[in-house]
């Protein structure tokens, strides 16, 4: 078995490189992954493996069944790339980057899943994979993606949260992804990191215009209600626990139309994050009544709108394990990074919550992620050998009946049932308006 696996990764590799720096060399955002879709279903035709597409609009789902009793290990990457300006490698349609990493993941996880498939390995165990690429990780284009949903055409503006909500993950077991590490000369890949999640807030601050220099009394400056309002945010700082890695971060996207009127309507986009979720929504009440006191102390009007962002990632100790042996058949232990903290977030988190889920740092790149020098340096690191031990994890998971896979499932707690998910994302996506006069 282990001969037929290396023998197939040999002859997919290159193909599965190739594929991926394609990508990094045409990237597009979220639910606009339109060409980046066409490439991985054309490779998916070439092996004859029967899919379907467009889920959640641009995502895509492969399965390949033993035909036999077993659990269902899901592979998973993601497609979008990140806003930029700089990078060698624009977008076509929007000025974007594959600074994130996420066109690696595209050919490792699918390279893992084509060479379980090619190789004829799956007829000696059972069960299922599923290669699962989803759209719109990053959090980003809000107006397109807003647009969508008043279309009816999505109704979550993530990927993952759209096709949790599409029961895409319902019938899947355990997920196993990855994501690019930041690049370094010591380790080759990481294990076991959690990330922060985050709550997405738009607030508008609402006054009344006049003429800034003839009569400003007569107006309500909505920018200066803002203004003591981030003020009260940073005063605030010293209430956040240490333990609970919070970051409340924001930019002023609207400011006034004119310097010669008193701004009467200004907007800020915020997140709140934190290693929590009781955590995000603790500060979330801190931030709002800083936002209240804002329009209070100048008599503006504050409407505050919170968006489900993403849930903490804690990944699976057990499932983590597996992996782990089968780096240890290809690294020294010393290779390995384990158990960080990222003040970051992904929407992987948000699957953590449902199943036992892990995301595996890779390495073999240079520059700064999001930065316009990011690409791959190490093909080797970057591609074959993380395919090289996930494969050999999909099997152990898969063998014996799924032994391994059952004790992870029988250990893993369930933070949430996915109707309990569903229901949480509608509860947290709501609009308030305070008027300094109600």
């Amino acid at each position: 078995m282990k001969n037929k696996i290396s023998n197939t990764i040999d002859l997919i590799k290159s193909e599965m490189t190739n594929l991926s720096e394609e990508v990094f060399k045409n990237p597009e955002l979220g639910f606009k992954e339109y060409e980046t879709n066409n490439l991985i279903c054309s490779i998916l035709d070439k092996y004859k493996i029967c899919y379907e597409s467009d889920i959640a609009i641009t995502g895509i789902k492969a399965t390949v069944d033993s035909k036999k009793e077993g659990p269902h290990i899901g592979l998973l990457c993601e497609l979008d790339s990140v806003p930029s300006t700089e990078h060698k490698y624009l977008g076509k349609n929007d000025n974007c980057a594959h600074s994130c990493g996420h066109y690696a993941q595209i050919g490792v996880m699918l390279g893992t899943f084509i060479a379980l498939k090619e190789s004829g390995v799956m007829g000696s165990l059972g069960g299922k994979i599923s290669f699962v690429a989803t759209p719109a990780e990053e959090y980003c284009d809000f107006d397109y993606r807003e647009n969508l949903v008043k279309e009816n055409k999505l109704s979550y503006i993530s990927g993952k949260q759209e096709m949790i909500k599409l029961n895409t993950f319902n019938d899947i077991d355990l997920i196993i992804s990855c994501h690019s590490m930041p690049p370094n000369d010591k380790y080759y890949t990481e294990t076991n990191s959690s990330l922060n999640g985050f709550l997405g807030k738009k607030i508008t601050f609402r006054g009344a215009s006049a003429h800034a220099g003839l009569n400003p009394c007569d107006g309500i400056n909505a920018l200066n209600a803002a203004n003591i309002a981030l003020n009260a945010i940073s005063y605030l700082r010293e209430t956040f626990k240490e333990e609970d890695a919070i970051r409340v971060h924001y930019v002023i996207s609207e400011g006034g139309a004119s310097v010669n009127s008193v701004p009467d309507k200004v907007v800020i986009d915020m997140y709140i994050r934190a290693k929590t979720l009781d955590a995000i929504m603790a500060v979330d009440k801190k931030v709002n009544r800083a936002l209240k006191g804002g329009a209070l102390a100048i008599g503006a009007e504050v409407e505050i709108t919170n968006t489900g962002g993403y849930l903490p990632l804690t990944q699976d100790d057990g499932l983590t394990n597996v992996i782990k042996d089968n780096m240890l058949k290809f690294m020294q232990t010393d290779k390995i990074l384990s158990n960080c903290h990222s003040f970051a977030s992904g929407d992987i988190g948000d699957l953590s919550y449902l199943l036992p889920t892990v995301q595996i740092g890779i390495s073999g790149f240079v520059g700064r992620i999001h930065g316009n020098d990011f690409r791959t340096e190490n093909e080797y690191l970057a591609y074959e050998l993380p395919i090289k031990y996930f494969t050999e994890t999909v099997i152990d998971l898969l063998k014996d009946n799924g032994k391994r896979t059952n004790e992870i499932l029988s250990n893993y707690e369930q933070r949430l049932t996915f109707d309990q998910y569903i229901k949480l994302l509608n509860d947290t996506n709501k609009t308030q308006v305070y008027n300094w006069e109600d």
